[in-house]
């Protein structure tokens, strides 16, 4: 019985998804966590929006604060006057995901000072 080998150890760096503007997704950042899956993320667009994690992703990651996540607003029909919109978190994004984006021009740099900010 051949034994199972593995030919390189190295970690291979896939490409990350990239927010699909025909769907309405974007950028955000998460300012604050409120728990039961809820949590603040201000937007690429300058909008703060009340963000819900997806139940697909729910337990697969963890989202902490000055995380990079993906979001998909939900439509304007649902949003009210004296609320904050809200969205879905689609996407987290690791650190080396976040630097992939940067240095292919998906994130802008006034985006990135205000990560900094967090």
């Amino acid at each position: 019985m051949p034994k199972n080998r593995r030919r390189n150890n190295a970690e291979v760096t896939k490409r990350p998804r990239i927010p699909n503007s025909k769907d309405g997704e974007i950028l955000g950042i998460v300012t604050e966590i409120f728990g039961g899956e809820h949590m603040a993320v201000h937007g690429e667009d300058g909008v703060d929006y009340l963000g819900v994690i997806r139940g697909k992703i729910k337990k697969r990651m963890w989202v902490r604060q000055g995380d990079v996540v993906l979001i998909a607003p939900w439509s304007e029909m649902t949003v009210r006057k004296d609320k904050k919109p809200k969205a879905h978190i689609i996407w987290r994004y690791t650190r080396t995901q976040v630097n992939w984006l940067q240095n292919h021009n998906y994130i802008k740099a006034e985006f990135l000072e205000e990560l900094q900010n967090i």
